[in-house]
């Protein structure tokens, strides 16, 4: 954790561009996967039943920090094709009542996905088709769950303490959601 908050606070502090931001995003991530693989060494859990067109989680209005929607942004802008990324532009100027990066029950943005949708996990496929893709009165599902839990933990304090790091810079941490902060930085001459 204490390595996640040096690198934020002295990236933020040397930040001059928004490719500077983008940089900062992507590193947070790759600790956050580091962390996952280390408490999946650690103590083994069965498999998440999370897969391609299984996107309960997706159907609903995700909350993230704002760096992570200029990271989904320029994922998109550098991976979609022209037809898809026109497809991503016309759902951002509706008002989209789901990820706008589904696209065929899939996560279109999957290795830039915000630290918010790494956080989801399930055991069972039905329970999410049922519309019961949190936690509830499950705990964390059971022993199996135990390094599935932890990471969420993780990525709860992570988030928690970037938005710490970002007030101390003056910034707005948010949460926007996801779809609002793409649109805004859509016409954004700087992102372009």
């Amino acid at each position: 954790m204490a390595e996640a908050d040096n690198m934020f606070r002295n990236g933020l502090a040397a930040a001059a561009h928004p490719s500077d931001i983008l940089k900062l995003s992507r590193t947070l991530l790759d600790i956050c996967t580091e962390v996952s693989d280390g408490l999946n060494s650690i103590c083994k859990v069965s498999p998440v039943a999370c897969r391609s067109g299984c996107d309960t989680c997706c159907r609903s209005l995700i909350q993230v920090n704002p760096i992570f929607a200029r990271l989904a942004l320029d994922y998109a802008r550098r991976t979609f094709t022209p037809e898809r990324l026109e497809m991503l532009h016309q759902r951002l100027l509706t008002d989209v009542t789901f990820c706008p990066f589904l696209f065929d029950g899939a996560c279109s943005i999957y290795d830039q996905r915000p630290m918010v949708c790494r956080g989801y996990y399930s055991f069972d496929v039905a329970l999410c088709q049922s519309g019961t893709f949190c936690e509830n009165d499950l705990g964390y599902q059971g022993d199996e769950g135990h390094a599935a839990h932890q990471y969420r933990i993780f990525l709860f304090v992570l988030e928690k303490r970037i938005e710490d790091i970002e007030r101390e810079f003056g910034i707005d941490p948010g949460p926007v959601f996801l779809h609002e902060a793409v649109r805004a930085l859509w016409d954004d001459p700087q992102e372009g």
